[in-house]
């Protein structure tokens, strides 16, 4: 699924003594769409011989994490010698990989064209970082190098000139919609939190879990979501029932190195982890114990509190709104949404798909997510699943999931043999359902999942025994832990812990097998 380029770079002409002594050449890098040829913005990366090999710093232009913005053209003043580069332009492209070999002297200038795989956003699916650590680089050209939409920021943090490119020169790839009213707190991610509105109520340093109750509390236009879903803390965050969204897709999946344990947090159960993709399969099962105990949580994705050397939108959230068509050939409105509040409005209800890789756009029942079925005792519910899918790496299966279990599962090649049909599901007591893909990505979990349709028979919602059971164990394992503190830190937990207690065991109460 990639696209390889070879240039070949030779000295033009005779050179005197001296100059055959200066070490290196140049090559001037050209990005360009390949369908209009118009200018493009994309990341480059620059190794010594081979891809993987020694990376090479690139000046004179803006860090993306990893590598550095291509903005339109880029020249590359590199000692003599073989090199690698490679183009990415987020998750919708292709990925574009050559080699050339400068010479002492070697001048010339290589188009590049950038092939589209597929426009989300004329399928009306808009893409967005939904949590990005502030930087003085400029974030609006970062997210035109990823292709990128919309992003929440930290705070805001004043951007440093653009090389070779004046202040009032439009970026382009519109719409490009930032905000910068996130706050973390702890695992915990505050949006449109005033801080110290929030926190003067409270005396000394509130935990996180204050922070959260006091952000809540001071505004019922605050959005709160769980950043950290291996925080200890998190049967109580649950439980406090003022939590708005979850990460399922965040800092622990990344392009910068490999992360094999959790970090701040609780590792599975009874075990440790094993292989770059343990994490990210660790917090989707985290993510369908949530749903599965009956809380209808979104899920969310972006780079997170730890993203400063990943590039902007490599985790990312899909969003879409009710007129969006699985199979539409001819191009929708403009935008998939109108505004970036409509964007978190479609987040917060669920309209979504988080991904790191795979373009993934699902219905079920001919509703897109965050659809609630709804039906009486006795009635049978016949949904079927469909998907539209476009992917760069191998995919190593398509699953859909039915409380928590298993309905569909199939290689690629098996989904295209049965013409793309996957069989209706029946449902005849409340629940939610999944869809997700999941590649062969070794080093870390590269996968789309959709945020959950629910099913509800006589206005309730599913409650699975085996996952309050899940968090009411992890609850216990926080308990233990919190030991290690002080008698004073200790009592500051106390009231969330005894709250979280109570409501858990309801839950139990309402639990079924």
């Amino acid at each position: 699924m990639r696209r390889t380029v070879s240039i070949c770079l030779f000295a033009s002409c005779l050179l005197s003594a001296a100059e055959s002594l200066a070490a290196g050449g140049a090559l001037r890098l050209v990005s360009e769409e390949e369908s209009d040829h118009s200018p493009a913005i994309t990341r480059v990366q620059v190794w010594r011989e081979r891809p993987g090999g020694k990376p090479v710093p690139i000046r004179k232009t803006v860090p993306a994490g990893v590598g550095a913005v291509l903005d339109r053209s880029i020249e590359l003043l590199l000692p003599d010698g073989p090199y690698a580069f490679q183009m990415i332009r987020g998750p919708e492209y292709r990925i574009i990989t050559g080699t050339f070999t400068l010479e002492p002297t070697s001048q010339d200038s290589h188009t590049v064209q950038l092939p589209r795989m597929i426009d989300m956003l004329e399928k009306r699916w808009m893409s967005g970082d939904c949590f990005v650590v502030a930087s003085a680089n400029s974030l609006p050209l970062r997210m035109a190098a990823e292709d990128l939409h919309v992003a929440t920021t930290a705070g805001h943090q004043d951007a440093k000139p653009i090389p070779y490119r004046k202040r009032d020169d439009p970026i382009g790839n519109d719409p490009i919609w930032i905000q910068t009213d996130a706050q973390h707190y702890g695992g915990l991610v505050i949006y449109g939190d005033q801080p110290s509105e929030s926190t003067q109520r409270l005396p000394g340093e509130p935990l996180p879990i204050g922070r959260l109750v006091a952000a809540k509390n001071a505004s019922n236009q605050t959005k709160a979501a769980i950043e950290n879903p291996f925080a200890w803390a998190l049967p109580v965050w649950l439980a406090s029932q003022k939590v708005d969204g979850i990460f399922l897709f965040g800092d622990w999946l990344r392009l910068d190195r490999k992360v094999m344990r959790v970090k701040d947090g609780r590792p599975p159960i009874g075990g440790g982890l094993g292989g770059g993709q343990a994490v990210g399969r660790w917090a989707e099962e985290i993510y369908r114990n949530v749903l599965d105990a009956g809380l209808k949580l979104p899920p969310l994705a972006g780079g997170g509190s730890d993203s400063a050397n990943t590039p902007v939108g490599y985790n990312r959230l899909y969003v879409t709104d009710q007129s969006a068509s699985l199979y539409a050939d001819e191009p929708g409105e403009l935008t998939a949404v109108s505004s970036v509040q409509d964007w978190w409005a479609a987040a917060w209800n669920g309209q979504s798909v988080a991904t790191n890789g795979p373009m993934l756009r699902p219905r079920l029942g001919g509703r897109i997510p965050g659809h609630t079925f709804t039906a009486r005792s006795g009635e049978a519910l016949q949904l079927r699943p469909e998907l539209s899918l476009s992917v760069r790496d191998p995919v190593e299966y398509l699953e859909v999931i039915h409380n928590n279990q298993v309905h569909y599962s199939a290689r690629l090649d098996e989904f295209a043999k049965a013409g793309g049909v996957i069989p209706a599901l029946t449902a005849k007591e409340s629940g939610w359902v999944i869809i997700r893909v999941v590649t062969l990505h070794e080093d870390h979990y590269r996968a789309a999942v959709s945020a959950p349709w629910y099913i509800e028979f006589d206005g309730q919602p599913r409650v699975g025994k085996s996952s309050v059971e899940f968090f009411q164990r992890w609850l216990s394992d926080y308990e233990e832990h919190l030991k290690q503190n002080s008698g004073q830190e200790i009592s500051k937990h106390v009231p969330y812990v005894r709250a979280a207690r109570q409501f858990w065991k309801k839950k139990a109460a309402l639990a079924k097998p």
